[in-house]
């Protein structure tokens, strides 16, 4: 007969086991709320900032008092002349008119990450972006998959699917809604 070899006590696993044991717990303590709203910001920031660059219009400047930082938001008065021309060249593979697509994308790259930064429609504003961000991989950008859009779509994904989190517009009216349903 075979013999069995006896079982460790409770207290005597490794130091590895422990580690990862403890550091699972750590990690199932922080809330999905603060994870949503940190990759809202992560993806309204990548493309607001994109937008930023295309747009013409009055510049307002936002003065913050942590650490000197400071900056403008330009409010889309037009797009600029280079934004026009780049959609004709380098983005000309988009099935889309160049001017069409120099004008939904631009205008998008603003409105959009707005949305994800309040949490509102933050699942629509993922799915709009994730769309952009497929066509800009497959008919722009084809080398930019793994440094780049791979990530951005993982993001995205996870907005569309688990949502904005607790910290977000789109859950206070769901509170709302339900409350007055209720």
């Amino acid at each position: 007969m075979a013999e069995i070899a006896p079982r460790p006590a409770a207290g005597s696993r490794s130091i590895v086991v422990r580690f990862f044991a403890k550091l699972t717990a750590v990690c199932a303590v922080i809330p999905y709320a603060l994870v949503g709203l940190a990759l809202r910001l992560i993806m309204a920031r990548v493309f607001f900032l994109s937008g930023q660059a295309k747009i013409e219009g009055p510049v307002i400047p936002i003065n913050t008092h942590i650490r000197d930082l400071e900056f403008s938001v330009i409010l889309p008065a037009d797009i600029k002349e280079s934004t026009l021309r780049m959609f004709e060249t380098q983005y000309s593979g988009l099935p889309l008119p160049p001017t069409v697509a120099a004008y939904l994308f631009t205008y998008a790259e603003f409105v959009l990450p707005i949305c994800l930064l309040l949490g509102f429609a933050t699942r629509l504003s993922a799915l709009a972006l994730l769309v952009m961000t497929v066509l800009l991989q497959v008919y722009v950008m084809p080398a930019m998959l793994w440094p780049t859009h791979v990530y951005w779509a993982a993001i995205l994904l996870v907005l569309m699917t688990v949502g904005p989190g607790a910290i977000s517009l789109d859950a206070l009216i769901r509170a709302v809604y339900r409350r007055g349903g209720a």
